[in-house]
C-alpha cells in the first residue's frame, strides 16, 4: 500500500468513526434544502459542466461551450479566472458528434486547475494546467479523436478519462507525454448507445482504486492501481445509472450526476443505489459534483447542472446553476 494510499485510510477511518457517532441521529442522506449558489445565463449558451473547490473556498466553474472557466469568490462575487481555446465558437459543428468542448475541472493543493479541452483544430485536443493567477499552460497532446473529460490526481499525475477513444490517460502534472493507463473491453459504451452518450467520463480514485463512469454503458467499473502505478484489474462496480461526474464521501459512497436524467444518485460500497434529488428539486442536466474543502464544508455537495441546449429542460426552460445541498455523511478528503 502506497504512503499516500496509508494516509487517505486513516483519514477515512477517522472520519467514519465520526459518522458512526452521529449516525443513528442521522439516518437520512439530505439534510436541508437545495440551494442555488450561482446562476448563469443560458442565452449566452453558459453551460456550467463542471466545479473544483480550492482551499480558500474558490468554486472554479468549467463553462464548457465557451471555453471559460468562472470563479466564484466565497462572498458569491463572480469573475472570468481564465479562457481555455476551443478553436470555434459555441456549437460548431467540428465533423464529429460533440462541439468544440471542455471537459472537467481538477484542482491541486497550491491551486493551480487542470481540465481537457477537445477543440475544432485538430492541435487542439490537449490537456492544459491553470495557475491560480489565471496563466494557462498546456501540458500534454492528445489525438485528434480524442475528447479528454474526466479528470482526477494522484501523487504527479493526472489520470484522464477519454469519452472519445474510450480509455484512459496518465499525464505527468509537469507536463510530457500522455500514455494509455487503461484500455479494456468494460471502458466502451455500447454499440448501440446514442450518439451524444459519451464513454468513460467521469472519474474519481478511492483509496488504491480509480472508478469511472462509462455513461454510454450505464456502468461504473473499478480499476485497481498497483504499487507501480500501473493500471491492475478492472472490475464491474455498479450497472444500470448513467452516470457523468461523482464524488465519494468517507465511507465511499458515490454520489453520481446524472445528465440528462436529471438525478442525483447514491451508489453504495456494494454497488446498490438511491435516487436523493430529481428535476422537482431544481436539477436540470446535473453533470459533476464535488464536496467542500474549508473546515465546516466537508458535508456540503456541490452540483452543476449544466441545463445543454441539446436537451430539453424539465421545466420548459433551460436553467443552468451551480447548486449545494448538505448531507449527512461528509465528502472523502482528496490525497
Amino acid at each position: 500500500m502506497s504512503r499516500i494510499v496509508g494516509m487517505l485510510v486513516c483519514t477515512t477511518a477517522l472520519a467514519a468513526a465520526l459518522v458512526s457517532r452521529v449516525s443513528a441521529a442521522q439516518n437520512t442522506d439530505i439534510v436541508g434544502t437545495p440551494e442555488i449558489v450561482a446562476a448563469f445565463n443560458a442565452g449566452q449558451i453558459e453551460t456550467p459542466e463542471s466545479v473544483a473547490i480550492d482551499y480558500a473556498g474558490n468554486r472554479f466553474v468549467s463553462l464548457n461551450l465557451t471555453g471559460e472557466i468562472r470563479k466564484i469568490a466565497p462572498d458569491g462575487t463572480q469573475s472570468t479566472h481564465a479562457w481555455l481555446p476551443l478553436g470555434a465558437p459555441p456549437l460548431s459543428n467540428c465533423g464529429g458528434p460533440f462541439p468544440p468542448i471542455m471537459g472537467s475541472l481538477a484542482v491541486d493543493h497550491q491551486g493551480a486547475l487542470f481540465i481537457g479541452v477537445a477543440g475544432c483544430g485538430a492541435d487542439q485536443h490537449a490537456v492544459y494546467r491553470i495557475d491560480p493567477d489565471g496563466t494557462v499552460t498546456r501540458i500534454a497532446q492528445l489525438p485528434a479523436t480524442a475528447l479528454p473529460n474526466g479528470i482526477a490526481l494522484r501523487g504527479r499525475f493526472l489520470y484522464v478519462a477519454d469519452s472519445g477513444l474510450q480509455l484512459v490517460w496518465r499525464i505527468p502534472t509537469s507536463g510530457g507525454a500522455a500514455t494509455v493507463w487503461a484500455d479494456h473491453p468494460l471502458l466502451k459504451k455500447d454499440p448501440n448507445a446514442p450518439p451524444l452518450y459519451p464513454g468513460p467520463n467521469g472519474l474519481q480514485f478511492y483509496l488504491d482504486e480509480v472508478y469511472v463512469a462509462v455513461s454510454g454503458g450505464f456502468r461504473v467499473v473499478a480499476i485497481k492501481m498497483n504499487s507501480d502505478g500501473s493500471a491492475g484489474a478492472i472490475r464491474m462496480h455498479h450497472a444500470g445509472t448513467g452516470c457523468d461526474d461523482f464524488a465519494f464521501d468517507v465511507l465511499g459512497n458515490m454520489y453520481c450526476g446524472t445528465d440528462p436524467f436529471n438525478t442525483l444518485v447514491k451508489i453504495r460500497p456494494d454497488g446498490t443505489s438511491t435516487v436523493l434529488l430529481t428535476a422537482a428539486d431544481g436539477l436540470d442536466g446535473p453533470t459533476s459534483v464535488t464536496f467542500g474543502r474549508r473546515a465546516g464544508e466537508a458535508l456540503d455537495l456541490y452540483i452543476t447542472n449544466g441545463s445543454f441546449p441539446v436537451f430539453p429542460p424539465p421545466s420548459g426552460v433551460h436553467t443552468p446553476t451551480l447548486m449545494k445541498v448538505r448531507l449527512s455523511i461528509p465528502g472523502l478528503p482528496r490525497p
